[in-house]
């Protein structure tokens, strides 16, 4: 009768004690639910360019990249462990049962044995040891399914950069070979007139130069395309003889998506990677808190019926009922527990650490981004007077040596001026939607204000 004032004694020891709690520092940044009353959330950006086949190909990489499929597993394996030490908290049951049979070989007489039991232990959790032990992995797992949501972003940007990566140079590339048509054909045309005497040496070299040139920049450009479509692959899980299908787009038509640039830089609540790493500060604070009551005694209680008999018919007729109380003292291995205690705690201070640099990485990214982008567009637009004004000056120099007035020379160069613009113009247009999809991950998602429309292009 001694077990159940004992029993009693530790129950109300173990209402004394009070669930740790833990204040996250606060970073400055705009909380999730902020960003949702005052912003539209687009965590599908991509759809915003009207591109079935970039659609596709996205839903491809989220159905087969090996990375992500990997991230999703250790989400999975998280939660199994959480279920694991949540065990912990409840009774644990076992159960044993035998027979046996013994012969008197002089007497000749054989006696049976029927043994059965039925046990039931659980240690009381005076300290909050293993609710907190539980706790600290459920964090860990939200944490986790962050990391998953991290590995998904960067996948999505990945896929978008390289998509739009190889429509510019398939373009550019395209550009290339028109050009090198040109120069050959031309430089057959001055061959011809050099054979009859009509220019100099000087204007067959001039040609070929352009020509060498242009096809130096497309082996260039075809060997940058082979490694963007091996970039893709990769996060398609695709083999080499499996087709991209990419299909010939001028990348110039390709509509912008006008990132909001009145979103501030400090709107990232959606960031999984600062989500992750606030949830494992509280992770790292809870197995500290675990770790410490571990110094503190252990008990547990536990409970067997066992009966026996020479018959099965008559084995539950006499049962025995008995019950223990097991105390542990794990002080008596302070040296051991204190190294365990430092040990908690700097994984603690770590998490705190980790949080700081990544809401400074997010942030940072976003104010950079942010800059890029802004110098993207003016790029793309002095290019793109530029390019205009080079094409009006190759068909006036065009104009002049078909009539004598200029030499060879200078209705090349200003060819070679206007193709170079249009390829420039076209990487300037491949660099401000890199940008736009840079920032979208950054932020999380795509937001705009909820008094804004689509502004124009």
């Amino acid at each position: 009768m001694r077990l159940i004032p004992c029993a009693l004694f530790c129950l109300v020891i173990a209402g004394c004690a009070t669930q740790p709690s833990l204040t996250i520092p606060d970073t400055g940044l705009i909380t999730y639910q902020a960003i949702a009353s005052d912003f539209r959330i687009d965590r599908e950006w991509w759809k915003a360019y009207g591109d079935k086949n970039l659609d596709r190909i996205v839903e491809l990489a989220i159905a087969n990249n090996t990375d992500l499929k990997k991230s999703a597993i250790t989400v999975n394996k998280a939660l199994y462990e959480a279920n694991l030490l949540g065990q912990e908290l409840v009774p644990e049951f076992s159960g044993s049962g035998g027979a046996s049979t013994t012969t008197n070989t002089k007497a000749g007489e054989t006696t049976h044995n029927y043994t059965a039991e039925l046990g039931v232990s659980y240690e009381l959790d005076l300290w909050r040891k293993l609710s907190s032990a539980a706790s600290a992995q459920e964090w860990e797992y939200k944490a986790t399914q962050e990391d998953l949501e991290t590995v998904r972003l960067a996948l999505i940007n990945n896929v978008v950069d390289s998509y739009f990566h190889l429509v510019y140079l398939n373009q550019a590339i395209h550009v290339t070979e028109q050009n090198i048509r040109f120069y050959t054909q031309l430089l057959q045309i001055i061959n011809n007139k050099y054979t009859t005497g009509k220019v100099d040496a000087l204007e067959p070299l001039t040609a070929e130069k352009s020509l060498l040139s242009s096809q130096n920049s497309l082996m260039t450009l075809e060997t940058t395309r082979k490694t963007i479509e091996q970039t893709l692959r990769n996060l398609l899980n695709l083999k080499p003889e499996d087709k991209l299908d990419i299909p010939l787009e001028n990348i110039l038509s390709v509509p912008l998506t006008n990132v909001d640039l009145d979103i501030p830089v400090a709107a990232l609540g959606l960031r999984p990677d600062v989500k992750a790493a606030e949830y494992r500060i509280q992770s790292a604070f809870l197995d500290w808190e675990s770790v410490k009551a571990s110094v503190y005694p252990g008990i547990s209680i536990g409970s067997t019926l066992s009966v026996s008999s020479d018959k099965s018919s008559t084995l539950f007729n006499v049962p025995f009922l008995a019950g223990a109380v097991q105390i542990n003292l794990p002080f008596l291995q302070w040296n051991k527990l204190k190294w365990n205690i430092k040990i908690s705690e700097a994984d603690f201070e770590n998490a705190k650490l980790d949080l700081t640099s990544a809401v400074n990485t997010a942030l940072n990214e976003v104010d950079t981004y942010y800059y890029s982008y802004r110098k993207s567009l003016s790029l793309l637009d002095n290019v793109n007077r530029k390019y205009d004004t080079d094409s009006k000056i190759s068909t006036y120099n065009q104009m002049r040596y078909e009539a004598g007035a200029d030499e060879l020379k200078d209705w090349l160069d200003a060819k070679c001026s206007e193709n170079q613009s249009l390829l420039i113009l076209l990487e300037s247009k491949y660099n401000t939607i890199n940008y736009e999809n840079a920032i979208y991950k950054a932020l999380g998602a795509r937001l705009t204000n909820h008094s804004e429309g689509n502004r124009p292009q």
